[in-house]
């Protein structure tokens, strides 16, 4: 695990997506945290119940993965780059590299006072469902996949809109984030590969959404 974490380089990284918390916990303790209740196979609430110092722990987990100054869409696009630049020497030239984009459907059926809830269709089951729908940028070279962006989208619509809006500031990446979220998913899943450095040979979709390949192009003619 902490070949892993000085392979990415977060400490390097802290400044880039903003992240300035004043306290011992940082970005390396956040991610071996989260590492290693995940190959212990607990959550956040388990892990909770089990000791009175996980506890506050958890706590602390929580309050920063809430924090909305930080870019954690920017940190897991740098995270990715560096992971992709280490495996490129071991890649066979004849491999194609690709872009893969995944439409998940995230459905919130017993909520009603989450932030940007939204009425919203989902493809697989043919009716609307209340939730979100969640863009996620991959990268492939056939053997391996890497998730490089992601996006939380609810509704252009205001008559689909289901829970409220706390603030709408453009000046703070949260503002900015809750803006994303009611813009076209086609426009956003662009500026999710804009964003991305490596230059891709392909780009997949896993759903049939011909906007988006419309968008694509349009971005990619200039």
């Amino acid at each position: 695990m902490s070949l892993f974490l000085k392979l990415i380089g977060l400490k390097e990284l802290s400044h880039q997506v903003n992240f300035k918390r004043k306290s011992k916990f940082d970005l390396v303790w956040l991610f071996s945290y989260l590492l290693e209740l995940r190959f212990s196979r607990h959550s956040l609430f388990r892990a909770g119940k089990k000791q009175k110092d996980r506890i506050a722990h958890t706590r602390t987990v929580r309050n920063i993965l809430s924090d909305g100054r930080i870019n954690w869409q920017k940190l897991l696009c740098l995270i990715a780059a560096r992971l992709i630049a280490s495996l490129r020497p071991v890649i066979d030239k004849r491999r194609r590299l690709v872009l893969i984009v995944d439409d998940t459907m995230m459905p919130r059926s017993s909520a009603k006072k989450s932030e940007l809830l939204a009425w919203v269709y989902d493809h697989n089951k043919g009716k609307t469902l209340a939730g979100y729908h969640g863009p996620t940028l991959g990268w492939s070279d056939g053997n391996t996949f890497l998730p490089v962006s992601f996006a939380l989208m609810s509704t252009k619509s205001n008559d689909n809109l289901i829970g409220k809006i706390k603030t709408w500031d453009q000046c703070s990446l949260a503002g900015k984030r809750r803006s994303q979220a009611r813009r076209q998913m086609n426009n956003v899943t662009v500026e999710l590969i804009k964003v991305f450095p490596p230059n891709m040979s392909y780009l997949i979709p896993d759903f049939h959404r011909p906007p988006i390949f419309s968008a694509h192009y349009k971005y990619i003619r200039g």
